[in-house]
């Protein structure tokens, strides 16, 4: 599943050397709603990813499109969603604020391998392969996607202490 994301993770990183300490610092600190995670939040459980990604997304159409978090978050967003339904751009899935594009290292390489990797085989990169173990997998990969990505703009602890 995961070369998708080694190729994510250097597009994301990439993205966010370009940033000034400054744009990061305190002052220009933009609330992010849905940060901390609740601590009943559970990675393996594909409602709390919809859930998540719900809360994504309505954060983002409040959000400044021109500002830096707002990639960030679109970036998450994505991360959230394809862990919430795995099968997309098949299956069922929820329809998404259109005013948040299909644009991303993640997304397009998604998109790109799902339409290209009907067949399931080892060659696949980053697509759900059935069964309970590959898809824990996958979705302890998105976490740790997440928790990495997370720390860009938020570095405290991502789940809540009751």
């Amino acid at each position: 599943m995961f070369d998708l994301l080694a190729v994510y993770n250097l597009h994301s990183v990439k993205d966010f050397e370009l940033l000034s300490d400054d744009s990061v610092s305190p002052a220009n600190d933009i609330p992010i709603p849905f940060l901390p995670l609740p601590s009943h939040f559970d990675y393996n459980k594909r409602t709390d990813w919809e859930l998540l990604s719900k809360q994504i997304e309505k954060w983002l159409i409040e959000v400044d499109t021109e500002l830096p978090q707002w990639t960030w978050g679109r970036d998450i967003f994505w991360l959230t969603f394809i862990a919430a339904f795995p099968s997309f751009p098949r299956g069922t899935w929820h329809m998404w604020d259109p005013r948040i594009p299909l644009e991303g290292a993640f997304i397009e390489q998604w998109l790109e391998t799902s339409n290209n990797n009907i067949n399931v085989d080892d060659d696949n990169i980053f697509s759900i392969r059935g069964g309970d173990e590959r898809d824990a997998e996958d979705l302890s990969e998105i976490w740790d996607a997440l928790c990495r990505d997370a720390a860009l703009f938020y570095p405290y602890s991502l789940i809540a202490d009751d």
